[in-house]
């Protein structure tokens, strides 16, 4: 595959940096893992030139664009194989992420902006599938702004003056920790909401048979819960209070015959960062733990007690994260991840006509106009305007966002300027159905 960027800035200050892992790509050309480039900075690459790289494959790829100012550019030379934190103020820029997997012939692609808004680019595939933006940079800053109920002076709006003199923008959206309780208010009202509503929450974990993920493979089984501290727990627990659970669920006969597998979420696990980010830092607990990879020692699978204090989106860690996760581990995430869909699209209702939510069951819903002050108005804007990822696991959600390019194909990349009307050629504006979350980046 070959990916050719077009560097529309009007700025040979551009950088462009790849971060993947090498163990888990081939035949890589012009470009190396966790490293800069500004290709047009040395006058060898004309600006009307584009930038031109290929591998054979390569699994979960990210392709960054960015412009800094001083403090970003002596970073960049003082560390030049790191990459700049989300919520560093010192560049603006964006991203797209790439798989494209030996073993099924397939190549996942999609542009996110669940973290910021900043650069936008425009993606033509040699099929001749195209997606980009429907505003400029600018404009969508400003209607994210509005859409999300921003003040005018929102620390989440970031300048800097770029090392080539021109002043660049950015926004930060609602995973980025200083800026996200700006965006997550509304989500202690929905949480409380949906307690005092008694809803019942049926969710289907995803059954793991045929998957790539390690431990005994898992049919599908039926969670039901409710938000609301349980009346009792198994003993063993770390939990010291009950009262910092905000939702339990429990699935019978999962995952052997007369076992009852349960899950609790604290408010460390749900609330409204780890809602709007998809993840958490921990805060889940789950008992009796069928089979788990602890992920500092990912390759001694542990079984039964209590799994403590684990992440939403528990999975091993490292190079083989995918293989060394357990099936039973990639089950009960799924749970969390369906959970925080739900709740970032408002599908749970608040009211007696809705107490019984079954996730997937669209007759169960509530009405998007009845939930209006619940949904991710971040996401919902970035979709409405756009081919890219506004939440973790849009791929699932908003299937228009992730893109198939040939295998053996090429990708042009057209890396725009803030202001540049051009946006438009290569949006889409297309609205696929909903399904369910598939393989390929962004969480």
């Amino acid at each position: 595959m070959t990916i050719n960027f077009h560097n529309k800035t009007g700025s040979k200050d551009l950088y462009l940096f790849f971060d993947y892992a090498d163990a888990l790509t081939s035949g890589v050309t012009g470009f190396s893992n966790m490293s800069y480039k500004q290709p047009w900075k040395d006058g060898k690459l004309a600006l009307d030139k584009p930038f031109t790289c290929s591998f054979d494959w390569i699994n979960s790829g990210t392709f960054w664009f960015l412009m800094t100012n001083e403090t970003g550019a002596n970073t960049i030379t003082n560390h030049p194989n790191t990459a700049m934190g989300t919520a560093d103020p010192n560049w603006v820029g964006g991203f797209f992420e790439l798989t494209s997997l030996e073993s099924d012939n397939m190549a996942y692609f999609d542009v996110t902006n669940v973290d910021q808004v900043g650069l936008v680019c425009g993606a033509k595939f040699s099929d001749g599938t195209h997606c980009g933006y429907g505003e400029t940079a600018n404009e969508l800053i400003s209607g994210l702004i509005n859409g999300c109920g921003l003040s005018a002076d929102t620390s989440a709006e970031v300048s800097i003056k770029g090392t080539d003199g021109t002043t660049y923008k950015k926004l930060w959206g609602p995973t980025v920790a200083q800026v996200s309780s700006q965006y997550s208010g509304a989500y202690d009202a929905y949480i409380k909401a949906i307690k005092d509503n008694i809803t019942k929450l049926t969710f289907n974990a995803d059954s793991t048979i045929g998957s790539p993920h390690c431990g005994t493979q898992l049919g599908s089984f039926k969670f039901t819960g409710y938000f609301g501290a349980p009346k009792m727990m198994p003993a063993g627990s770390s939990i010291t209070d009950m009262n910092d659970i905000v939702a339990s669920f429990e699935a019978i006969d999962c995952p052997k015959k007369g076992d009852i597998t349960y899950i609790y979420l604290t408010k460390e696990a749900l609330n409204g960062g780890t809602i709007m980010s998809g993840s958490s830092s921990g805060g889940m607990y789950v008992y009796p733990a069928f089979e788990y990879a602890n992920p500092t020692t990912p390759s001694k699978i542990e079984k039964g007690g209590w799994a403590n204090d684990v992440s939403l989106n528990w999975t091993a860690t490292g190079a083989n994260a995918v293989k060394d996760t357990t099936c039973f581990q990639a089950m009960i995430s799924s749970v969390g991840r369906d959970l925080v869909t739900a709740m970032n699209l408002g599908y749970i209702g608040v009211t007696q006509k809705h107490n019984d939510f079954v996730y997937q069951d669209t007759s169960t819903y509530a009405s998007a106009e009845t939930q209006k002050k619940y949904i991710n108005e971040w996401n919902k804007y970035i979709t409405e305007n756009s081919d890219s990822y506004g939440m973790a696991y849009s791929d699932g959600t908003h299937a228009k966002v992730q893109f198939h390019p040939p295998v053996n194909g090429t990708i042009d990349c057209f890396v725009l300027s803030q202001d540049d009307p051009s946006t438009d050629t290569y949006w889409s504006k297309y609205v696929a159905p909903k399904t369910k979350s598939g393989k390929g980046g962004g969480n």
